[in-house]
């Protein structure tokens, strides 16, 4: 085995008395497409956002390839680079066009020269669907587009992890698979990625592996198809059980 590419070791998040992470360790591979799943407030987001350290644990260890995030010593803006993010709500902006959005970080976060960036925020655009999309603003697109432009965004900076918070949560339900679709292929392209999401059949289809979390705490994990049909936690069992239904 490989050394993983993301290792969360012992993390520990509470917001004031709410403890929300309890101790979780979590190694993720090269290659590997993990999906969190498990109820509302059960702190998926809040590791999600411990990976990149837009939340900063209160205690343990966060490794992405090699480099401890988690050392005070780091510049956490560089380490930050090589780590996409996806949110529900697209975090885009809405005086810039789809491409100059894409654009932004390559020249500002990167010193990309203007005609690089150009040509590279295109092609980001081409392979989420979106050549014809390059002058419209987020008003003039449709929330999966939308999200697109966000994928085509972070992939622009050749990131070693993605990470996707909810990413079709805020969509409705016709323009959900337009962004699975964009994530389907990035897992076939052997992106390694880390999923917040209740969309089963994308797990069931996509993962390699499925992370059940409940109570700041990972109940049980393993591949989609033991974690779906033959789970050892009865709590997996309900919970999936009950999500599989509304899908």
């Amino acid at each position: 085995m490989t050394d993983p590419i993301v290792k969360l070791t012992n993390i520990h998040k509470s917001f004031g008395d709410l403890k929300v992470l309890k101790g979780i360790s979590l190694s993720i591979s090269e290659g590997e497409v993990v999906v969190l799943v498990g109820p509302s407030g059960t702190g998926k987001s809040t590791l999600l956002r411990c990976v990149n350290q837009l939340a900063t644990p209160d205690k343990g260890e966060v490794w992405v390839n090699g480099l401890e995030l988690t050392n005070p010593e780091i510049n956490i803006d560089t380490a930050r680079q090589h780590i996409g993010m996806v949110f529900q709500d697209f975090n885009l902006f809405n005086h810039l066009n789809a491409l100059d959005n894409v654009m932004l970080g390559l020249t500002k976060v990167l010193g990309m020269e203007k005609e690089a960036a150009r040509q590279k925020a295109k092609m980001e655009l081409d392979r989420v669907g979106l050549s014809d999309k390059y002058e419209n603003y987020p008003g003039q697109l449709s929330g999966g587009q939308k999200q697109r432009v966000a994928i085509a965004r972070s992939l622009a900076m050749d990131p070693i992890v993605m990470l996707f918070d909810e990413p079709t949560s805020a969509l409705d339900p016709e323009l959900i698979g337009e962004v699975l679709v964009v994530m389907k292929d990035l897992a076939m392209d052997g992106m390694t990625m880390i999923c917040v999401t209740h969309e089963i059949g994308f797990a069931r289809d996509v993962s390699s592996r499925i992370v059940f979390m409940e109570n700041g705490n990972i109940i049980e994990q393993g591949p989609p198809a033991k974690m779906l049909n033959e789970p050892d936690h009865p709590r997996t069992k309900q919970f999936l059980g009950k999500i599989s239904q509304l899908h």
